[in-house]
């Protein structure tokens, strides 16, 4: 049973990882589609923002089924709950990459 349970933990930090390598790709492509009227980057960054949605949902609802059955304490709590904010908080940040392609989209002639 705790075998499992710390497969779990570690799935969701890969799921972090995963979410923070995404979104700092999309902040890169965004910016550069915006700098070079880049429709095609700009279109591609919009797209690829639903992936780190369905992440974030998918993490946010293995977080809350962790603790609801394991009920971690100390370290591994503060593991899940630190995650649960880091993930919603690079969901804003893909949001934001998002915002800024939609901008770089506007700017194309």
């Amino acid at each position: 049973m705790r075998d499992a349970y710390h497969e779990e933990l570690d799935s969701i930090s890969d799921s972090l990882v995963e979410m923070a390598r995404l979104v700092g790709s999309a902040i890169g492509r965004a910016t550069t589609a915006m700098l070079d009227a880049d429709l095609k980057l700009a279109e591609s960054v919009i797209a690829a923002d639903e992936k780190v949605d369905d992440l974030q949902r998918g993490l946010e609802t293995r977080a809350i089924q962790l603790l609801a059955r394991q009920q971690p304490v100390a370290t591994d709590l503060r593991i899940v709950v630190t995650s649960l904010r880091m993930s919603a908080d690079l969901e804003r940040s893909g949001d934001l990459a998002q915002h800024v392609a939609k901008v770089a989209r506007l700017r194309f002639p």
